[in-house]
């Protein structure tokens, strides 16, 4: 399986490409699985003050909600505004890939990148 940290990176670097403005801003990467697999990860992943999460889809609402109950009681970063939020959601959206070869070319792409052994999950 490929680890999708390692997918997760490539695509927050993406997002870093088309939001200059927001380049040093704060990426969570949050990976989520069923509860018919079972992964045997590094424990940091799993722990909420990693910005790395990797979490069961039932832990999922609670991981997010404990995750921005830290973030808040941090106060390291300075908040998004309402106007920073509409302009990351409209360039984002202008940037989705909606060409469906383009799309088929970007998987076979990204199918043979970020292979790494050491990540585990059993279905």
């Amino acid at each position: 399986m490929y680890n999708p940290f390692m997918q997760n990176y490539g695509h927050i670097q993406a997002i870093k490409s088309v939001l200059p403005k927001y380049r040093e801003a704060r990426y969570i990467s949050l990976v989520s699985f069923t509860m018919r697999c079972r992964f045997s990860v590094d424990p940091e992943l799993r722990k909420i003050q990693s910005d790395d999460l990797i979490v069961y889809d039932v832990e999922l609402s609670e991981y997010i909600q404990r995750k921005m109950n830290r973030i808040q009681a941090e106060k390291l970063n300075p908040e998004l505004t309402e106007s920073d939020i509409q302009s990351i959601y409209e360039t984002l959206s202008e940037a989705i890939i909606t060409d469906s070869r383009l799309r088929a070319e970007h998987v076979d792409k990204a199918g043979g990148v970020s292979r790494d052994h050491s990540y585990h999950v059993k279905s």
